[in-house]
This record gives structure tokens, C-alpha cells and sequence, in this order.
């Protein structure tokens, strides 16, 4: 028979509630100690917070003050916005200048036939577009058959673009996607005049050096590229003219304070030095005043904004570290070697000097001096005087910048290894260009279906089978272009940003790649004895600049000069044609650049921050591994105890019978009485 039982009723004794209270006593000590050591972490956690919130913040303020493109601003405003806009960099001069604009810059545009539908076949075969100077003069229609075709000059800064059309695309509508798909350089849209859809195929760039030259190799003979059927519709060269000159290309024509200027854009730079004219309108006669001034209140509030930051870090670093000696309350972070270290690395920043050669070296120059409190004051009066006096020395105070002396060597860049200095230059070679020298030929070359195929490898990049257009070449510079256009329309080259310049020097073609350095390489993969390029060519590997910098052999990867030792990072563009003393270049971070430097590390996820967080946040994991042994520890304690009292209650019950059983029978004793007779 089963027993039911019920703590305390054998002993009369509220054994639950005994129970409860010695287990909670038993609690009660660990539990409140791990209370009080994760309270004072999350503390630690949410302070940390703050504090890093306002780090970001002090290093988001650095950012209008590390870039000189972005200190300096100019401001420019214009008396007839309708004829042009314009912008000013931070190398503007403050002035004022007269343009006036005699015509616009147009891109060349060419209109084909008119097509009954868009998804007429035109043909197939391969169209090319060159760019270049075409000398060109429509007469009165291209289909009266009075234009004149007198010439075409390659632009020598733009490749040939080719473009296969087959039975996938061969359509008005297929050649117009080709195209744009392509991204060449060339727009083509369908235009329905009245007459039928026609293709419209635009130069993307404006000015008379980007006219489109289009030819046209169908596959078969010379002639068949040029009639007015297949895609031979859409030729425009010399030889054939199938397609209509809607708008001739021309370049801008404006003066500026009555000097003539010419520019290929609509875009004009350097017409007024660090200012770029965009032009809307041709109004011959019309004089547009443009008035450049130095925008001083921007920099004003950038460097304002910066002190902003700064005292609100200053303030939180205060608030979170501080100690009342009165009441003995401190600040959760106080004694914290983090929070001190990155105060005193950021207050080491910015009292630092920077060696620019300038007046304005350290903030105090400029007004800008520090508080007892540790927070920044701003003597506005002292940072405008400053900046109106020479902004480009306030600005050096704060932007990373390296200045070369020699135009030709460009500063590109740093590391946070680079150390600040005055570092010499010495070229012992330049960088040259990886280059093919075929074997002497001569003209005339006749290229056709058994001489027209090669194949090279560029930067060790494969060009694939390439095909010549079928002519009788009496001019080697237009075989070398020819050559050329071909190359350059490699997809695999144009897919790695790889190409070739060939020219024919004297008696023999030489193919010189487009980069610098060892990497840099043309071979022959497929010989044409018609080109010269058989396997006696002669193969040149391009060679990486040799030089030093600061002393110090830097090392070299094409025009890339980067320095060692003190300037180790220090990254230097080298051009120009000559070797030995290259001048110097004087390299310093600046308050902004070093300071930014300095808090990327702190807030990197590697940082000193992110080790905080990650250790406190350990610890709180410990405290949870902790409440977890102590609820395991305390459940077994509880089992023992109900245990313990079970068997309590139990023996106390028993024993309780047992009185109460003597009781019973003592009472039902005779009672002895005694008595006198």
C-alpha cells in the first residue's frame, strides 16, 4: 500500500518554510556577489560604450580636416547661370574673370539608312571604331553622293574598339544592343525619322579629336566591306561613306578674360586655375562674370567642430574616470589603463609640432590652447586671423601631405609605419615598358586569307586568334594601326585592363605594352612571317624604377617607388626621362591624419577597445557559468535537506505515537486507591 507524506506532519513542524528559508540562506551570499560583479561589468560595458561613441564621433570631425581637397573649399558664384556653372578646388586663386562662350563642345553623331523594321538583318562581320580627327565635309547629302572624305588622324590617347556581329545580333535592334553592351566608347540608339527606323551611333566623348572612324570587314574581299550592302551599310571611312553625318564633332570654343581657349568638353579645366567651367550655352558676345573666393567660414567650422568633438570626449573621459574625495564615490572607469591610454595617446597627438616649415606648427598657433579641465579652448579671433593670413599653412597643420619638388615625382601615398621627414630622391632607372621588335619588312603588305592571323601574349595575358583586315597596305602607320586596333580589341586583354601601342620604326613593327615594370611583357604566340613577327623577334621585359628614398634602397613595382626605414610606406609615382637627383619630398601627417591613425587602432576590431569589451564580456560569461554551478550545487543541497527532514519528520511522528500509545495505556490502569474501616 503506498504512503503519502507531507512535509512536517508527522512532526507538527512547517518544514517547507524551514526548508526554503536555509536554501535561500545558503543562496544568498554567492548569488549577491555575482549581482554586484556583473552589475559593475555591464557598468564597465555601457561606460565603454560612451566613450567610443565619442571617439567616432572625435574621428568623424577629422575627416573635413585630413584631406586637403576637403579643408580648403572655394566658393564661386556666377552672373549667368543659364550660359555656365562652375566648381573650384582647394588650388583655386581668389579672382574674378570674364568668360564668354562662342560655341559648345558636340560629340560626332552618324545616322544609317532607314530600315522597314528593327529587327531587319543587316549583316554580319566585324564592326571597328576608331577615334580620332576625321576631315570630313558632308556636301549637300550623303546619299546625293557630293560628301568628300579627305582624312582621318587616329587619337593617339584612344584604341580601336572592334565588335563581332553574327546571327545572334545581326539585327537593327541586335547591332544597337551590341554596341551599348560593349561599353566602347560609342552609343547607338534607333531613331524612327518618318522614313524607318534608323541606327544612331553617337561618339560618347565630345571635341574633333573623337569623330568615329567605322569600318567594316564582312569576311570576304576588300569590296565587300564597303558597298552599301551587309553591315558594310554602316562604313565610314575613306573608302565609304554609307552612313549619314548628323552632327559633326567640334570642340569648345570660349575666352577667358579675352583669351581664346579651345577644349574637346563641355568640361573645361584648367582655363582658370583650379576651377572647372561647366558650359551650358553658346551666347557669342555675352560676358559671364565668374568671381572665385576663398570659403574661410567652412574651414572655421570645420576646425570648430573638430574642438566640439574633442571636449565632448574630453568631458565623457572626465565624467566616467573622475573621483570625489569627500563623498569616496568614483567613476566607474576610474584607474582603467585603456581609458588612460587612449586620453593620453589623443592628448600626445594633438600637442604635438609638425614640422611644415611654417609659422602655424602646433594648435596653439592658431588659437586653439587647453583647459585645466583637459578640454580645448577656441580663440576664433586667433584661428581667423590665421587662416586669412595663409590657410594653406593652417591647413598643413592638420591633412597628411607629402610635397615633392620634382614635377615629374608624385606623392601617392603612406603607411602608418611612415615616419615624418625631409626625404632625398635619387633615380638609379627608370621603368620602362615590356616591348616586341619584329623583323625587318617593307611596303607594300597585301593581307589576305593566308597571311591575316596572329596571336601574342600581353602581361602574360593571351590575346586569342587575331584577325587582319584584308587590303593592300602601302602605308605601314596604317598597318601598325591596324595592327593595333586588333589587339586592343581582344576581350581577354580588355578584360584585365591590358593593351598595346605598335608603331613601325624604320623597317620593322615593335609592340610596346601599356604598363611599366616587370610584369609588364609582349611575346609572340602565333608568328606572321608578313608582320615580321616570327621567332627571331626580339622580346624585351619591362623593368620596375631602381632608386632610393631618403638614402635608403626603396623598393619598386613599375613607376611605384616605396620607401624603407623611416620611410617605409612612403609611396612615390616616378616619370619623366631623367635619372639621379629627383629633388625630395617633404612628408607629414598633420594633426588630423596622425590623430586618425592613432583612433582606427583604438576602434579596429583588433583594438584596444574591442580586447576591452571582449574581456569583460569573458567575464560575464564566467559569471553565468558561475550562477549555473551555484543553482546545481544548491538543488543538490535542497534534496539533501528534504531528505534529512523527511526522515525527521518521520522518526518524530513515530515517536510522538509512542507517547501518545504510553499515555492511552497509563490512563486505563486501575487506579489504586487507599481507605480506613
Amino acid at each position: 500500500m503506498a504512503t503519502i507524506s507531507a512535509a512536517g506532519i508527522g512532526s507538527g513542524l512547517d518544514l517547507n518554510g524551514l526548508l526554503e528559508q536555509i536554501v535561500a540562506a545558503e543562496r544568498a551570499p554567492t548569488e549577491n556577489r555575482l549581482n554586484l560583479k556583473e552589475a559593475k561589468i555591464q557598468a564597465e560595458l555601457s561606460a565603454f560604450g560612451t566613450l567610443k561613441s565619442s571617439v567616432s564621433s572625435l574621428q568623424s570631425s577629422l575627416g573635413k580636416l585630413k584631406n586637403a581637397s576637403t579643408f580648403l573649399p572655394n566658393s564661386v558664384s556666377i552672373s549667368n547661370q543659364d550660359v555656365l556653372t562652375a566648381s573650384a578646388s582647394s588650388i583655386a586663386e581668389a579672382g574674378s574673370y570674364s568668360v564668354e562662350v562662342s560655341s559648345l563642345a558636340e560629340s560626332h553623331a552618324l545616322a544609317s539608312i532607314a530600315f522597314t523594321d528593327m529587327d531587319d538583318v543587316v549583316g554580319t562581320g566585324t564592326l571597328t571604331f576608331s577615334f580620332g580627327t576625321t576631315d570630313y565635309d558632308p556636301g549637300t547629302s550623303f546619299l546625293a553622293g557630293d560628301d568628300t572624305y579627305n582624312g582621318f588622324t587616329q587619337n593617339s590617347e584612344r584604341s580601336s574598339q572592334s565588335i563581332t556581329i553574327d546571327n545572334t545580333n545581326n539585327t537593327v535592334e541586335g547591332i544597337r544592343d551590341a554596341i551599348n553592351n560593349a561599353d566602347i566608347g560609342v552609343s547607338a540608339s534607333i531613331v524612327n525619322d518618318g522614313s524607318g527606323y534608323r541606327l544612331l551611333l553617337t561618339s560618347d566623348q565630345q571635341g574633333l579629336d573623337n569623330s568615329l572612324q567605322i569600318t567594316v570587314d564582312e569576311g570576304g574581299a576588300p569590296a565587300d566591306n564597303i558597298d552599301t550592302t551587309g553591315l558594310s551599310a554602316l562604313a565610314f571611312n575613306s573608302s565609304a561613306t554609307n552612313v549619314e553625318q548628323t552632327q559633326a564633332a567640334s570642340d569648345a570654343i570660349l575666352s577667358v578674360n579675352g583669351l581664346t581657349i579651345t577644349r574637346e568638353s563641355n568640361t573645361v579645366t584648367g582655363a582658370i586655375h583650379g576651377v572647372t567651367l561647366n558650359l551650358l550655352d553658346a551666347e557669342p558676345g555675352t560676358k559671364v562674370k565668374v568671381n572665385v573666393s576663398k570659403d574661410t567660414g567652412s574651414v572655421e567650422k570645420n576646425i570648430t567642430d573638430f574642438v566640439n568633438a574633442y571636449n565632448e570626449l574630453a568631458t565623457s573621459y572626465r565624467g566616467l574616470t573622475a573621483y570625489n574625495a569627500e563623498t569616496g564615490e568614483s567613476g566607474i572607469l576610474q584607474g582603467d589603463a585603456t581609458a588612460r591610454n587612449l586620453i593620453n595617446q589623443i592628448r600626445r597627438e594633438m600637442g604635438g609640432v609638425i614640422n611644415s616649415g611654417s609659422q602655424y606648427s602646433a594648435l596653439s598657433s592658431i588659437g586653439i590652447t587647453t583647459n585645466r579641465d583637459g578640454t580645448l579652448s577656441l580663440d576664433s579671433d586667433t584661428l581667423k586671423a590665421a587662416i586669412d593670413d595663409d590657410v594653406q599653412s593652417v591647413a598643413g597643420l592638420f591633412h597628411l601631405n607629402g610635397v615633392t619638388t620634382d614635377s615629374h615625382v608624385s606623392y601617392k601615398g603612406s603607411s602608418i609605419s611612415t615616419q615624418e621627414g625631409n626625404y632625398a630622391v635619387n633615380i638609379s632607372s627608370l621603368a620602362t615598358q615590356g616591348q616586341l621588335s619584329g623583323q625587318t619588312i617593307t611596303a607594300p603588305i597585301t593581307i589576305d586569307g593566308t597571311n591575316d592571323t596572329f596571336s601574342v601574349n600581353v602581361d602574360g595575358v593571351s590575346s586569342g586568334t587575331l584577325t587582319l583586315t584584308h587590303n593592300t597596305y602601302n602605308d605601314m602607320v596604317v598597318l601598325a594601326q591596324e595592327i593595333e586596333n586588333r589587339i586592343n580589341a581582344s576581350s581577354n586583354l580588355q578584360n584585365v585592363s591590358a593593351g598595346v601601342r605598335v608603331e613601325y620604326v624604320n623597317d620593322h613593327f615593335e609592340i610596346r605594352s601599356l604598363s611599366y615594370g616587370s610584369d609588364s611583357t609582349v611575346s609572340i604566340l602565333n608568328t606572321n612571317a608578313s608582320l615580321g613577327f616570327t621567332g627571331s623577334a626580339i622580346e624585351t621585359a619591362g623593368t620596375d624604377v631602381v632608386g632610393t628614398i631618403g638614402g635608403q634602397p626603396a623598393t619598386g613595382s613599375g613607376q611605384l617607388l616605396t620607401g624603407t626605414g623611416a620611410a617605409s610606406g612612403l609611396s612615390l609615382e616616378i616619370t619623366g626621362t631623367t635619372t639621379g637627383n629627383r629633388g625630395s619630398v617633404n612628408f607629414t601627417k598633420g594633426i588630423a591624419g596622425s590623430l586618425d591613425a592613432m583612433l582606427s587602432e583604438f576602434l579596429a576590431s583588433d583594438g584596444q577597445f574591442s580586447s576591452k569589451t571582449e574581456s569583460l564580456n569573458s567575464q560575464i560569461t564566467d559569471i553565468n557559468e558561475q550562477r549555473t554551478l551555484l543553482d546545481k550545487r544548491i538543488d543538490a543541497l535542497e534534496a539533501r535537506y528534504k531528505a534529512q527532514f523527511a526522515a525527521m519528520d518521520v522518526l518524530v511522528g513515530q515517536l510522538q505515537a509512542t507517547g501518545d500509545y504510553l499515555e492511552q495505556q497509563l490512563a486505563s490502569l486501575p487506579q489504586i486507591t487507599s481507605g480506613k474501616n
